[in-house]
């Protein structure tokens, strides 16, 4: 599954978000959210890749600190 846009807070760049389908068993989709091209200068890229298991890309560990809000 794709995200809808996402925006860097650190640099206003493109991020992309992807999950994993849910299996049957599985509760919770795996997310990866990453810049589309990565800038040298944002000073969030330390904090990126997010990745992990949740419900909503923005309820991924760091998220607030580097999505902008939901649309």
């Amino acid at each position: 599954m794709n995200h809808a846009a996402l925006v860097c807070r650190g640099c206003f760049g493109n991020l992309y978000a992807v999950s994993t389908d849910c299996a049957p068993a599985a509760s919770l989709p795996t997310w990866e959210v990453d810049h589309d091209h990565t800038p040298a200068d944002c000073p969030l890229r330390p904090l990126l890749p997010l990745e992990g298991a949740a419900a909503h890309v923005h309820e991924l560990p760091d998220a607030g600190h580097v999505l902008t809000g939901p649309v």
